[in-house]
């Protein structure tokens, strides 16, 4: 051992061996303080976002950059009136290569069905061109390859990674208020809005000190955000009265929201066919008419909305009218299941739908206006049940909720439901919510 530290001070020479090995020492200890924090802070950042498995996807594709050589990619935005030729033609590619990539196109499989405002990449390997790529989405798209001099044209998905977040907020104006405030962006807070349309009137039913819970996904690619996902999961506090909504994609694979029994919130009617400002005029029986000024009846509900606003088919249904008639200017009518008409008058213009087309609730039939006898834009909306007019905005509480869940289904659908039922239940707390819960 004496030998040893010899040689270390002869090493070490002019200072002494035990001295350096100090100062070494201590280098190391403050290079692992500093260090430290940093550590402790990306694991918290880290535990933030957890991804969650979609048990009902299927298996992704490789990422490009594990199935793809590296190409030198030229990139291009469809134009209004564009075609794949000109787009052949601004790559300065012949007519003859443009024939050789569409000729294994089939109904289904088409690299040339364009639509403005999409992208377009060329991808090419030195000079020679190697695919061409139609981008539908982040996650999907639809390429023609070049292999052995045969081309071949596939579509290419790619499943995002999903994680959950979750927003909670408290109503004092309204909703659409609240949830900016929560940091919701504008299309969840229509989801929202959409799920709960047919149980809550949020016009004239929420209150100031309403709340709700929101648990949603967000999806990635490569670790970088691209979109918002669904609403997983909500829960409406309006008025005392709590309204949970479960995301459940039956065994069908369309989804819906249900109540924590399994009972679908979506009813056989919307509540409104459009989104409104307020209602100009309500059902009576008695009333003097704005244009005429004479008494009669008013046998439906006027909506004020502003000109070109969508309008929805309240229902599924058939279209059974749908043109000009008198004082209702142009109008709409869907005859339903039951012996139920809805009418939809003074339209500015008609939807794509035309007289006895089949439409399912929601879909748009036509725009507010002041066609016929009217004093401004609104739309006068009547239901009729076996010939007599009825109260648009009670009756719906008379009729039955579109389908819910077999009872078949209903074991499956608890065991689904249990873990963001469970989550909302946190969230109402104001406790952390646990992610844990969720992932499994």
């Amino acid at each position: 051992m004496r030998a040893l530290i010899n040689r270390f001070n002869s090493a070490c020479h002019p200072f002494p061996g035990i001295h350096v090995l100090g100062v070494s020492a201590l280098a190391l200890f403050i290079t692992a303080l500093l260090n430290w924090p940093n550590a402790l802070e990306a694991k918290d950042s880290a535990s933030k976002w957890i991804p969650i498995p979609n048990p009902f996807a299927g298996k992704s594709s490789l990422p490009h950059s594990l199935e793809e050589p590296a190409f030198i990619v030229k990139k291009d935005t469809v134009k209004s009136g564009d075609s794949l030729s000109r787009l052949f033609q601004r790559q300065g590619l012949s007519p003859q290569l443009l024939t050789k990539v569409t000729s294994s196109e089939s109904r289904n499989n088409a690299i040339s069905r364009l639509s403005a405002g999409k992208n377009v990449e060329f991808r090419y390997l030195s000079d020679s061109l190697r695919e061409v790529a139609l981008i539908q989405s982040p996650f999907s798209e639809t390429v023609a390859v070049n292999r052995n001099n045969e081309w071949a044209i596939e579509q290419r998905h790619r499943e995002p990674e999903i994680y959950i977040e979750y927003a909670k907020a408290r109503i004092d104006s309204s909703l659409f208020l609240a949830g900016a405030r929560a940091g919701l962006p504008d299309n969840l807070i229509m989801e929202l809005a959409s799920i709960y349309g047919h149980v809550i009137d949020f016009v004239y039913e929420i209150r100031r000190g309403d709340t709700f819970y929101v648990t949603f996904e967000k999806r990635y690619l490569d670790g970088q955000f691209i979109e918002y996902g669904d609403i997983l999961a909500a829960q409406f506090v309006n008025k005392g009265e709590v309204f949970s909504a479960i995301r459940y994609p039956g065994p069908s694979g369309d989804a819906g929201y249900y109540d924590e029994k399994g009972v679908s919130l979506r009813k056989a009617f919307l509540r409104a066919p459009l989104k409104f400002n307020r209602i100009s005029s309500n059902f009576k029986l008695v009333r003097k008419h704005p244009v005429l000024g004479k008494m009669r009846a008013h046998k439906g509900t006027d909506y004020a909305a502003s000109r070109g606003t969508p309008v929805y088919a309240s229902g599924d249904g058939k279209i059974i009218y749908r043109a000009r008639k008198g004082g209702f200017g142009n109008l709409v009518v869907i005859r339903h299941g039951n012996n139920i008409e809805t009418r939809y008058a003074h339209l500015s213009k008609f939807g794509r739908y035309r007289l006895n087309s089949k439409v399912q609730q929601g879909q748009t039939i036509g725009y507010v206006g002041t066609t016929g006898l009217s004093t401004g834009p609104h739309l006068h909306y009547e239901f009729i049940i076996n010939g007599v007019h009825r109260n648009p905005r009670t009756i719906i509480e008379k009729l039955p909720k579109a389908k819910s869940l077999p009872k078949t289904e209903l074991a499956r659908f608890q065991k689904f439901a249990e873990p963001l039922i469970a989550s909302l239940e946190v969230l109402n707390s104001n406790a952390e919510l646990a992610y844990q819960n969720i992932s499994k």
